[in-house]
């Protein structure tokens, strides 16, 4: 019975950790994608001022 508790508190341990390092990867790649948004937003901008000083 011992092994068999201690097992299952590994196998229990494990799943939490995986299940933050994945979490901690997934708040990774929407920041990258938060990011590369505002970079379009900034380069649009950009554009739009050149545009608009051309004019």
């Amino acid at each position: 019975m011992g092994l068999f508790f201690y097992l299952t508190i590994v196998i229990g341990i494990s799943l939490i950790y995986y299940g933050y390092v994945k979490k901690t990867e997934k708040d990774i790649k929407m920041k990258e994608l938060e990011l590369e948004a505002k970079k379009i937003e900034l380069e649009m901008k950009k554009l739009e001022y050149r545009q608009d000083s051309s004019e």
